[in-house]
């Protein structure tokens, strides 16, 4: 399941992948029979249950059955799954992931609709000069092929769609900790998308660390691979330099107050679940939180885009259109 570039529809196929299964055991099937009874999202998906099944007739535990299967399920899984083995609470562990993915798919396909029609608008004035320029050909007033008019557009939006596949191909997870760290920090600084993209990866790690915590893992491990399941360099990095202060006997709260690039809402927040015994609810309210807040934001960053793109639209339209005329009525003078 795990791949390249993971879409909504990716997150979304494995969220039902743990849903099915989770339903089945609390059902009362056993994990081998509900396996062979869930109908794999692809051919190599198949492949690798079928394994699974093959290694727990063997005698294997699911989770021993994942080790060193790194190209099928991400390590927060793996984890996740062999806490929830060890603890008897597999079924409700598998609940808990099918509900991560299946908010990440939505958070994924909100970003992706709210950004389609700027996006949409940006493609358009870039191949403007060429429908113009082709229309003006084709009513008599230049000479321009079809592909000489949009050649110019077509080799910008080339240019653009290789940076942007570059820049995601460096953000993958497998890509260099450093560059990665860059890019975000980058991300980070632009206007209007920074705090936005800062509060929906807040919501990511409350979400993941409500889901270790549940699953039994123990509150150190459940921070680092939080941090990880983030996809968050900047959050990683700023967990693992405090992790030390847990091991010395420190709280997480308390640890966590003395970090500034928390927000002081998720500092408070957790150390009140923490003292009054309420952590799974304060981090479920966290991720809530940051969730809403960052959809929020980001529909906010993504209208004032859209409405700079349509400034931009009618200042390159006059332009065009005073050049035409400018360069229409100079032909005409020139003929008298």
């Amino acid at each position: 399941m795990a791949s390249l570039i993971e879409t909504p529809n990716s997150f979304r196929r494995r969220s039902e992948f743990y849903h099915q299964l989770s339903v089945l055991l609390q059902a009362g099937v056993g994990l081998t029979q509900s396996l062979e009874q869930i109908a794999p999202p692809s051919q190599r998906d198949g492949l690798h249950i079928r394994e699974s099944i093959d290694r727990l007739n063997a005698g294997e535990t699911f989770s021993e059955t994942l080790i060193g299967r790194e190209k099928w399920l991400p390590a927060f899984d793996r984890m996740m799954i062999e806490a929830g083995e060890a603890g008897g609470r597999l079924d409700d562990t598998l609940r808990i992931l099918s509900d991560h993915y299946h908010q990440r798919s939505a958070l994924i396909r909100d970003v992706l609709m709210k950004l389609a029609y700027p996006l949409f608008i940006i493609h358009f004035i870039i191949l403007m000069p060429g429908i113009i320029l082709y229309g003006s050909s084709l009513l008599g007033g230049g000479s321009a092929s079809l592909l000489g008019a949009f050649f110019p557009s077509l080799l910008t939006l080339g240019a653009l769609y290789t940076a942007v596949f570059f820049v995601l191909y460096l953000g993958q997870a497998n890509r260099g900790f450093a560059i990665r760290h860059g890019i975000e920090r980058i991300w980070h600084c632009t206007p209007m998308f920074g705090r936005a993209v800062k509060e929906l990866k807040l919501s990511r790690l409350s979400f993941a660390l409500y889901a270790l915590l549940n699953a039994g893992v123990n509150v150190r491990e459940a921070w680092e691979s939080a941090a990880s399941a983030s996809g968050s360099p900047w959050l990683a990095t700023s967990v693992r330099a405090w992790l030390p202060e847990l091991d010395s006997g420190s709280l997480p709260s308390e640890a966590l107050q003395r970090r500034e690039e928390f927000p002081r809402t998720f500092r408070d927040l957790y150390t009140t679940g923490e003292l009054s015994g309420q952590l799974d609810d304060s981090l479920q309210r966290l991720a809530k939180l940051y969730h809403d807040e960052g959809t929020r934001r980001l529909k906010s960053a993504a209208g004032i885009a859209t409405g700079l793109v349509y400034g931009l639209v009618a200042i390159t339209v006059a332009i065009i259109v005073i050049r035409f005329y400018l360069n229409y009525f100079g032909a005409a003078l020139k003929l008298l």
